[in-house]
């Protein structure tokens, strides 16, 4: 009797480790990709401070600056975003916030973090 209660326990705890094997499938992607955004962004910032640096050097184009400027607004978004994360219940703002922000027309993620961009920096990286 207590063979087939131990056989039921351990078959048990395979499934339980099966069903938990698959849950954090989705959790890992989701966090990969979070991780090759987080790196473009990295890069693109790398980038801005070397067109920075040729700027006071006065070597940089204006279309350089352009895009200096505009990963420069990343960063700032990233940021603002960054604070929000420390505070209470941010697990609960930011979706909102991020929402509320599609809404009103307002680029609130950081563009390495938009879907359309992401799938396209994930074949780029591979």
């Amino acid at each position: 009797m207590k063979h087939h209660i131990i056989r039921v326990t351990q078959s048990i705890k395979r499934q339980n480790s099966v069903i938990k094997h698959k849950a954090l499938i989705p959790l890992k992607q989701s966090l990969l990709a979070v991780k090759h955004s987080l790196a473009q962004e990295s890069r693109e910032t790398k980038v801005m401070l070397v067109t920075y640096k040729r700027f006071i050097k006065g070597q940089a184009s204006k279309l350089e600056m352009q895009e200096a400027h505009r990963q420069f607004v990343d960063v700032i978004r990233g940021l603002g975003l960054g604070v929000l994360a420390v505070l209470p219940f941010s697990p609960i703002t930011l979706p909102f916030i991020v929402k509320l922000g599609e809404k009103i027309g307002v680029n609130v993620l950081p563009s390495a973090f938009m879907k359309d961009l992401q799938e396209e920096d994930i074949i780029e990286i591979q």
